[in-house]
């Protein structure tokens, strides 16, 4: 009788904590409010070392791949009359060198999509999507598109294909959320990077934040150019407050957030959703899919 009576007691107290939880906002995974992005066009042979550079510092990138050019060498004509070879990666070694790493569209033959026609753009990403997929046997929704073109009109019948989310290269050099999943604008160039990290790494707010960084890993022929990407790898690297992610992963994990239900005193992440991270009470838990939490309040049930 007694026992049963410290049981219901105590169930009593543990429900009456439970419901007076503040909800404070949401966070990223293990309780992260930074985000960082690096992603990296075409896909030439100078992609081994910069993936040797973010393993050694537990960073994540995504490469954007030119499929038709895979395993081949191919000359682009510059302005001032030369010509740049670029040497692409092997075919079969996409899941040995991306191993850690996204893998993502930027078009077969890196067509400018301004240029061309709406059934043009489709057999570029289709392409590209059908072939990577062959060669690597992942699920491919990222993208970044050739020379960083796009318009309303493209990014509306991109949203037809398996692609959930498209960079451009108009920079907006702060750390703000996406306002378009497919007309995506990043931070910076990387040969900016230096510019933006301290400011990133100093960042000290429960409000989620991101870090864009977009390049190629041809650039960094220059040696000063590469020593400076070292130089921010090897101090971003060590940042344990940072959530280094690709783009897929990271445009899920948004979309996730926004299917999250407040209703009744409690928060409800619906069945099938991705587990999220919340700030309850200044304390950081996770809601697992089909889970419900008692709250007393929402001080902010928003996150951009």
């Amino acid at each position: 009788m007694r026992y049963n009576l410290l049981i219901i007691i105590l169930s009593f107290i543990f429900s009456s904590c439970e419901s007076n939880k503040t909800f404070n906002g949401f966070t990223y995974p293990e309780g992260k409010y930074k985000a960082l992005i690096l992603s990296y066009d075409d896909g030439t042979i100078e992609d081994l070392e910069l993936v040797e550079l973010l393993n050694k510092n537990n960073l994540k990138g995504t490469f954007n791949l030119n499929s038709a050019y895979l395993g081949a060498i191919r000359g682009w004509p510059q302005q001032n009359g030369d010509t740049i070879f670029q040497k692409y990666v092997p075919r079969d070694s996409l899941k040995q060198i991306y191993a850690n790493h996204e893998i993502a569209v930027h078009g077969a033959y890196h067509k400018d999509f301004i240029k061309i026609s709406k059934d043009e753009i489709l057999e570029e990403i289709l392409t590209d999507l059908k072939v990577l997929k062959e060669l690597t046997g992942r699920k491919i929704i990222s993208m970044a598109y050739p020379f960083g073109n796009t318009n309303d009109t493209i990014a509306k019948f991109i949203s037809s294909t398996d692609i959930t989310n498209a960079r451009t290269v108009d920079d907006t050099h702060d750390f703000k959320l996406p306002n378009e999943y497919l007309i995506w604008n990043p931070t910076c160039h990387d040969s900016k990077v230096l510019e933006y990290s301290e400011k990133f790494i100093k960042l000290n707010e429960s409000k989620l934040s991101l870090f864009y960084v977009w390049g190629h890993s041809w650039e960094f022929k220059d040696k000063k150019r590469w020593n400076a990407m070292t130089d921010f790898c090897n101090k971003i690297g060590k940042e344990k407050d940072i959530w280094s992610v690709g783009t897929g992963e990271y445009s899920e994990y948004l979309k996730a957030l926004d299917k999250v239900e407040f209703d009744s005193g409690e928060i409800y992440n619906p069945t099938e959703n991705l587990t999220v991270w919340v700030n309850l009470s200044d304390k950081v838990e996770k809601i697992e899919s089909g889970q419900k939490i008692k709250i007393k309040t929402v001080t902010d049930n928003g996150y951009k």
